[in-house]
């Protein structure tokens, strides 16, 4: 029988360093990888820090997050890291969503991305945005989908 053996990196991450943050995640899944690993799972909003409140309305931050990213998924790759699969948060972007009011004009996401083979290969985004006590996500982020709250067949 095949096994399988992960890592689970619950590492900091500091808010609006994606460099940095990038860093941390190679330089984890060499860990991991060393320790015979085939999967390496980060936390939620790794790359980008979490909260990352207000830098989230800047599409610009958006478009970072996206781009490190792509880039961080051909780093590891590059670095021999390829054949492990990455699951890490980021920054991502509902780009099909028109402006309404009351919605993040970014678009921003609470995404989670797979990695591997030096490909984004998978991005989800998060759909129960907490709303309540020290969280405002509903200020920040869209559900998949775009919709904020109530039902509908699009976000499950």
């Amino acid at each position: 029988m095949a096994k399988l053996r992960i890592a689970l990196a619950q590492v900091n991450s500091t808010v609006g360093d994606l460099a940095g943050n990038a860093a941390t995640i190679v330089e984890w899944t060499h860990r991991a990888a060393g320790r015979g690993a085939g999967l390496a799972l980060f936390p939620e909003m790794m790359l980008t820090g979490y909260p990352v409140e207000d830098l989230a309305l800047r599409a610009s931050f958006v478009d970072a997050s996206i781009s490190m990213l792509n880039d961080l998924a051909a780093r590891l790759a590059a670095e021999g890291l390829g054949g492990i699969a990455v699951v890490t948060g980021y920054l991502g972007r509902d780009a099909g969503l028109a402006p309404r009011v009351g919605m993040p004009v970014s678009g921003a996401q609470d995404g989670s991305a797979l990695l591997y083979g030096g490909q984004v290969v998978v991005t989800s985004a998060k759909h129960h945005l907490p709303n309540y006590g020290v969280f405002d996500e509903y200020r920040y982020f869209v559900r998949p989908g775009g919709h904020r709250g109530g039902r509908s067949d699009r976000c499950l």
